[in-house]
């Protein structure tokens, strides 16, 4: 049997805090905060009604937004996570022990928005006023490579 998020959760206590939030696979979900961390949510109870902080991960330097799921891969079995933040960094974390796996650079303003492909590409991007960056990352082989496609 599969648990299922509620469709509301409270976490009013992260009012102001919480910049972006992606689901994790089943029952977690993480979260990108002002305070530089991203946050690993795991529900607390059969219900799927309480959730407690599991990890918390540090290495950005300053707000992080966005984050996603990189399910669970050769590379990866138990999973990653991704971030993006005010600092330009895209961090790629192991989802079993919160290490930083890639501390991926090329970015010139923030990171706005991040999402994962199927294989476990990453995409991230960042806006200026005049042009969008986007760049491809492909994990493979314990390495992260750029591609800068437009």
């Amino acid at each position: 049997m599969h648990a299922h998020l509620p469709y509301h959760l409270d976490i009013s206590f992260l009012a102001g805090q919480v910049r972006g939030i992606g689901l994790c696979g089943e029952n977690r979900f993480a979260t990108g905060s002002r305070d530089k961390t991203v946050r690993l949510w795991a529900c607390n109870d059969t219900e799927g009604h309480g959730y407690n902080v599991e990890r918390t991960m540090v290495g950005h330097t300053s707000f992080v937004g966005p984050v996603a799921w990189i399910s669970p891969n050769d590379e990866l079995p138990k999973g990653g996570i991704v971030s993006g933040g005010m600092d330009t960094l895209v961090i790629v974390w192991d989802g079993e022990n919160g290490n930083i796996l890639y501390m991926l650079r090329g970015h010139e303003l923030q990171v706005t928005s991040i999402s994962v492909d199927e294989k476990g590409d990453i995409l991230s991007a960042s806006i200026d006023k005049y042009k969008l960056m986007i760049y491809f990352i492909k994990m493979h082989l314990n390495q992260a490579v750029f591609f800068n496609n437009f």
